[in-house]
């Protein structure tokens, strides 16, 4: 950190009071910016924390852990948000690079932040294309909030692999899980996690909805019974698809890891483009899955709650 960065932010003690001295503590800890946006005095405390990079958010999440803030995230729905918590929003924009493109396999690896133009642009001339969103929108932030794969059929978002950290502060990749896969998971937490997803997928109700031409649920636990298709007959799971229309309410995810589709290639057809809100008030077999997933992933509640 140079000296006197963040003078005007950061007095000579550090506040007893909890917003102050969260604020403060991030300050000292994170390379990025803090900027307190609380509205008023005496008003759930509002932070905003300009990532430069991916230490930054482990610091902010532990720091959120331990004075009870909410870690909110690209993606999530403002109806999410508790208005009577504190909360901190992670702001990626600086997080935008394009660290790799395979033009023989077809991949690309990117930050949360990159905007989809700057991919598409970058693949200009070659074979491949990125498939949707908008051109100012972030790869993050559409993975998060994109809903509507048919069911057992979360591949064809184009997602591969996923750099995330978990609700503990722990970083891991999750990506494919099927016998051909090399890399082991790094953490005992991450570990159980999977363990504790792939039992939930063998849920009845897993397979029923699986037989349904839209997913019912709002995370993807299909995603670890993956259907086959005429162009991939022994599709493997993938837990990095229950990123996908998560709204940021499972892990902070950093770097994708794309696949990219042949240039004369359909786009794929989402069933539906958002899921509205259950209000029917009676609890339903999806309604349960969803509620174990986000317990699963984050029982302290480290990050905001979709689940009704």
């Amino acid at each position: 950190m140079k000296p006197g960065r963040r003078a005007f932010f950061l007095p000579r003690m550090l506040s007893d009071a909890p917003w102050p001295a969260f604020c403060q503590r991030l300050a000292r800890m994170a390379r990025g910016q803090v900027s307190d946006e609380t509205p008023a005095a005496g008003a759930p405390g509002r932070a905003r924390l300009a990532v430069e990079r991916e230490e930054d958010v482990y610091h902010a999440c532990a720091l959120c852990r331990e004075f009870g803030v909410l870690l909110v995230q690209p993606g999530a729905r403002e109806t999410a948000l508790p208005p009577d918590r504190a909360w901190l929003r992670l702001d990626v924009s600086l997080l935008a690079a394009i660290e790799k493109i395979d033009e023989r396999a077809g991949i690309a690896v990117v930050q949360a932040g990159c905007p989809m133009g700057e991919l598409r642009s970058r693949l200009d001339g070659t074979s491949w294309r990125w498939h949707a969103g908008a051109d100012h929108e972030p790869i993050g932030s559409w993975l998060m909030r994109t809903r509507g794969w048919q069911p057992g059929r979360c591949r064809e978002s184009g997602l591969e692999a996923a750099l995330v950290m978990l609700a503990d502060g722990s970083f891991e990749q999750l990506g494919p899980f099927g016998t051909d896969s090399t890399r082991p998971l790094r953490s005992a937490a991450a570990s159980r996690l999977v363990s504790e997803l792939f039992q939930l997928a063998t849920d009845p109700a897993v397979a029923a909805m699986l037989e349904e031409p839209v997913w019912a649920a709002g995370y993807r636990i299909d995603a670890l019974v993956p259907r086959p298709d005429a162009k991939d007959a022994a599709p493997v799971p993938n837990p990095a698809h229950l990123l996908l229309g998560s709204e940021g309410t499972l892990t902070w995810a950093g770097r994708f890891r794309l696949r990219l589709r042949d240039v004369g290639a359909q786009p794929p057809v989402l069933a539906v483009r958002e899921r509205d809100d259950r209000t029917s008030g009676r609890e339903t077999p999806a309604d349960r899955l969803d509620a174990t997933v986000k317990a699963t992933f984050d029982a302290g509640g480290v990050f905001p709650s979709s689940v009704v």
